[in-house]
């Protein structure tokens, strides 16, 4: 097992006596070679959580272990261990991605950097055409993609990825997910921090969800979405110039996302869905609509949504 976390509970002082937690009795492990999904809605208490697991915080109560020994005892230790992209950008400068990639890397790795993999990197992410462009001059998924590489390129037994794919064209993205993969099958563990549920659901192994500091679900994702095995999802595609639609009385939970309205349903409600999409396509409203089972979205939208989200 690469880590264990038992109870982890941060508790910051607020204005006066006022408390704030943050992370509040979460326990999880993650075993080598696995990608672990941590989601959440930005303050949801991600980052504190891997603060604490990189030895940068230090738990008001419970217990981290990495390789079999505590962070709390071993903070040093614990970010020899890992290696991370942050989520915000990082400033490269005049630097090259190039350069920027090569330089951490021997810091890392010193004598035993292999200069190779540098190049298999940008070759895997076709980075290529880019590769000598100052740093200032990149776009942003240029320079996502190089702070990506900057982590990977001698990569510690835990790697943490916060929102990889901002910024990433949809080519690279999948490309980015191959190398992500590949690193597991070398027996690295990676924690992949995001709010994209729909995409972190094609990528893990096991996932956890994370809402105001508490773990709302947590398992495999047919285990989380087993939770509401029962529903199904019905997807529609809006016709253009309309903006708002009146949702079924029986839908469950519903997210709209400009165009394109997603609902969720008791799988008794399926004819009846049916039927309320076809008379919404007739009567010119819906370009198309979908159903399929429910997805980590949906189950991430109604845990939140009960819990008071906005």
């Amino acid at each position: 097992m690469i880590l264990d976390a038992k109870g982890v509970t941060k508790v910051f002082q607020g204005p006066g006596k006022s408390k704030m937690v943050a992370n509040d009795n979460l326990s999880f492990h993650i075993h080598e070679g696995e990608i672990f999904g941590l989601l959440g809605h930005n303050g949801a208490g991600k980052t504190t959580l891997v603060n604490q697991i990189l030895g940068l915080l230090t738990p008001t109560s419970g217990e981290i272990n990495l390789m079999g020994e505590s962070v709390l005892q071993s903070p040093t230790r614990a970010r020899s261990i890992c290696s991370v992209q942050p989520q915000s950008q990082i400033p490269l400068g005049f630097l090259t991605p190039k350069q920027a990639v090569t330089l951490m890397g021997k810091m890392r790795a010193r004598e035993k950097f292999n200069p190779k993999r540098v190049e298999m990197l940008f070759e895997a992410l076709n980075m290529g055409g880019w590769a000598n462009t100052a740093g200032e001059k990149l776009s942003g998924g240029a320079r996502r993609l190089t702070a990506f590489c900057m982590a990977v390129i001698v990569p510690g037994e835990l790697v943490i990825l916060d929102e990889p794919t901002n910024d990433v064209d949809p080519v690279r993205r999948r490309y980015l997910w191959q190398v992500i993969r590949q690193l597991t099958n070398d027996g690295t563990s990676v924690i992949l921090v995001t709010h994209n549920v729909v995409e972190a659901e094609r990528a893990v192994d096991r996932v956890a969800i994370l809402h105001k500091g508490k773990f709302l679900a947590q398992g495999t994702p047919s285990e989380v979405k087993g939770s509401i095995s029962n529903q199904m999802r019905m997807e529609v595609s809006l016709a253009k110039g309309l903006n708002e639609i009146d949702v079924p009385s029986w839908a469950l939970t519903s997210n709209h996302k400009a165009s394109r309205l997603m609902f969720s349903i008791e799988s008794s409600e399926v004819p009846l869905t049916i039927e309320w999409a076809r008379d919404n396509v007739d009567k010119g409203h819906f370009i198309d609509y979908s159903l399929s089972p429910a997805t980590i979205e949906d189950v991430y939208v109604e845990l939140t949504s009960e819990k008071g989200a906005v």
